[in-house]
């Protein structure tokens, strides 16, 4: 019993199989190559989504502080006793008026042990 090796006339044999891999390995290393090339960008916009929902937050604050401010300046040029309680909290008196300014009691000291004792 010999044995020979058997040729494909098809050209599939071995080469045939080591080129459909050569050719699978090629498309993989260019679609990682590819993925590679897009890495920065797809960081990058991870960074300015986050830079996005940063700048939305701080608009959202900034427009509530808008609102207050409008409504307060809105107060003030409407209403003459919201002037004066504003011009009283600032230490402001009208003629002939004498502000007394009352201060809280200094607080007692924590379990110290007085200066000199042990």
């Amino acid at each position: 019993m010999s044995r020979r090796l058997k040729v494909d006339p098809t050209g599939e044999g071995l080469w045939g199989l080591a080129n459909r891999i050569l050719v699978v390995l090629i498309g993989l290393a260019l679609l990682a190559g590819a993925a590679l090339s897009y890495l920065p960008l797809i960081q990058q916009n991870r960074d300015l989504r986050e830079r996005l929902e940063r700048n939305r937050a701080q608009l959202s604050a900034l427009q509530t502080e808008l609102r207050t401010l409008q409504s307060t300046v809105n107060a003030l040029q409407k209403d003459k006793r919201t002037v004066e309680r504003a011009a009283r909290e600032r230490g402001m008196a009208r003629t002939g008026e004498t502000i007394i300014k009352f201060e809280a009691p200094p607080r007692p000291e924590t379990n110290r042990p007085a200066p000199g004792r042990r």
